[in-house]
């Protein structure tokens, strides 16, 4: 491909948007990915290596040992088999239990709830349509069938592919590692420098995570809620990705899931035994609650007490549930938006068409706008990131806000006034209701994604100026960074 070419341009942009590198880096990774070997039969050409993280919830016994599962999980997660093709390939994973124990199943007793972080890497045809269903489908068949033969009184696990920040975060807190061993101790011809490679991809030198936006992916899988009808139940996660929490809470839209696919518990637990309690009514703690000056807190894992969000720069000290009630109430617990707001905010987005996007931004900016001139000297930059002011979606938010937003706002023959007055009632609603505080930032991405998603794609949703390659409209870096935001969890690609 010449140098100079469009395409190649395009291929090396898309490579910046994965990984977040600069041009030059981007292009020399893009010229050794085409390089790279494949390992084993079967991958197609242009296959590269790559991790894909998810999360195991099984029964086991209460008698087992966390680091002999662990390990054996590990050992058998070497060779793949993709049952609609036949084709066999290598791969490694490693294996984490998180630090928060294991909770005792409520419907088997003298079991528990088992959770483990898998980190599985292969070479494979990532950009292949469907590909990151597939490799994880393969996975996950390999895991359940091993964890089904050493006990089938414990039933099939349940899978849930995660983000990179909080894969990253729950192994550095892991009381147990484990990595493919035995015969396989070895890794593939070539895997020790592509891993090497890879891993220097993920961990730039400032040291931060970096994991591009198209693995941080809703995955609906066969398996994933195991009991439900057809073994095709669709489940929708919330993580919590800013790299400061345990495994958060997901919620299983079917009947009745089964008891192996639920999160670790969602209140911490008192090292004498029990769930600590707040409350003369013994509700159970929340994970996330907002101030009354509109300062987010999360409760933080083993101690069950509270840290601030940016709360070092702030002067704000680590403190109980009871401590804060009283000297920053009322407090709000943080909660998703219900299905009556979420059907409010897609049926508008859907109903603006190509403006969906530019109503959004004009949206959120009056709404940033309205709180700056409020003028509050303490809690989050903005009203509406309080709910999880570290996350990358809270930064994009606020960023767009006050760029593509605040110049959008002062032409009204892109958006939708009536679309953008009912998304600004239903946000206001949001983060100053006296009950609750929905999250903002990745609640809308999650929103319009499913959006783009059912108006097949991007060039749906936004106006020509919100397109790339354009002489006329937003430059692409632009464009770029409001597709990597409001497609964030989109199942197809984001560029188009």
């Amino acid at each position: 491909m010449p140098k100079d070419s469009r395409a190649r341009v395009h291929a090396v942009r898309a490579v910046m948007a994965e990984t977040g590198l600069p041009y030059n880096r981007a292009a020399h990774l893009l010229d050794s990915r085409a390089g790279e070997p494949v390992a084993g039969p079967g991958p197609a050409a242009g296959a590269f290596l790559r991790v894909m993280p998810f999360v195991l919830a099984a029964a086991v016994p209460a008698t087992a040992d966390p680091v002999e599962v662990a390990q054996g999980l590990a050992d058998q997660l070497h060779t793949l088999h993709r049952s609609g093709t036949g084709e066999t390939y290598a791969g490694r994973a490693d294996v984490f239990v998180p630090a928060s124990p294991w909770e005792p199943e409520e419907q088997r007793p003298g079991y528990v709830s088992a959770v483990f972080l898998v980190h599985a890497w292969a070479v494979r045809p990532w950009d292949a349509e469907k590909e990151w269903e597939h490799v994880v489908t393969d996975f996950f068949t390999v895991a359940g069938e091993w964890l089904m033969s050493r006990d089938p009184a414990g039933g099939r696990p349940a899978v849930l592919p995660i983000g990179w920040v909080a894969a990253k975060a729950m192994s550095e807190r892991a009381r147990v590692t484990a990595h493919t061993g035995g015969e396989h101790e070895g890794l593939p011809e070539g895997w020790a420098e592509l891993i090497a490679a890879r891993q220097a991809e993920m961990t730039p030198a400032d040291g931060e995570p970096r994991m591009p936006e198209s693995e941080v992916q809703r995955l609906v899988l066969p398996g994933m809620v195991p009991s439900a009808p057809g073994g095709t139940g669709k489940t929708s996660m919330v993580w919590d990705r800013d790299g400061q929490s345990d495994l958060t809470t997901w919620v299983d839209q079917v009947s009745t899931p089964p008891s192996s696919a639920r999160s670790l518990p969602d209140v911490p637990i008192d090292p004498r035994g029990g769930e600590l309690r707040s409350g003369a009514e013994g509700s159970p703690l929340p994970y996330r609650v907002v101030d009354s000056r509109f300062q987010g807190w999360y409760r933080r894992s083993g101690d069950g007490l509270y840290d601030a969000d940016s709360g070092h720069s702030r002067g704000l000290e680590t403190t109980s549930y009871e401590d804060l009630a009283a000297a920053r109430g009322p407090l709000r617990p943080v909660e998703p938006p219900t299905s009556e707001e979420s059907a409010v905010v897609t049926t508008a987005l859907a109903g603006a068409g190509r403006k969906a996007a530019a109503s959004l931004l004009v949206a959120v900016f009056r709404l940033t706008e309205q709180d700056a001139l409020a003028r509050r000297t303490e809690g989050a930059q903005s009203w509406l990131i309080a709910g999880r002011e570290g996350s990358h979606e809270s930064a994009s938010l606020h960023r767009l806000a006050w760029s593509v937003g605040c110049d959008l706002d002062d032409k009204p023959a892109r958006y939708d006034a009536a679309v953008v007055a009912e998304l600004v009632r239903v946000i206001s609603g949001w983060v100053s209701g006296p009950d609750r505080y929905v999250e903002v930032a990745a609640n809308l991405a999650d929103l319009f994604s499913n959006v783009a998603d059912a108006a097949d794609g991007w060039s749906a949703v936004a106006d020509r100026y919100l397109q790339r390659h354009q002489r006329v409209g937003h430059p692409d870096e632009v464009v770029e960074a409001v597709q990597l935001y409001l497609m964030s969890q989109s199942t197809t690609h984001a560029f188009e």
